[in-house]
């Protein structure tokens, strides 16, 4: 068995860290009516940097095009929680940022 790049094993570790911080910004932030778009994008990014993660296990054919979804989900999901004061939402954002920044990297 063909042994995962360094490259690709960062991609799967930063979408992993993506859903952690999005699961607990979620949880932190739940049912808050400001927070909607945040909400939102947050599960969003728990949805498609779990399926990156996987493909990208998987070594799929198709890695490329999910991982240019992923980094604009969560390039998305970061902006909007930037806009937030609360740490536990500037922390989701920068987890974001940096697994757009892999996912970049995967799908070039």
């Amino acid at each position: 068995m063909k042994k995962i790049s360094n490259e690709t094993q960062s991609c799967i570790d930063s979408c992993y860290n993506a859903v952690t911080a999005s699961k607990v910004c979620l949880a932190e932030h739940m049912g808050e009516p400001d927070m909607k778009e945040c909400q939102k994008l947050c599960l969003d990014t728990i949805d498609v940097a779990t399926a990156c993660a996987s493909l990208c296990a998987n070594k799929s054919d198709y890695v490329g095009q999910v991982s240019k979804v992923c980094a604009q989900v969560c390039r998305d999901c970061a902006e909007e929680c930037a806009k937030f004061d609360s740490e536990v939402c500037q922390e989701c954002a920068q987890i974001c940022r940096e697994c757009a920044e892999k996912c970049e990297a995967m799908a070039a």
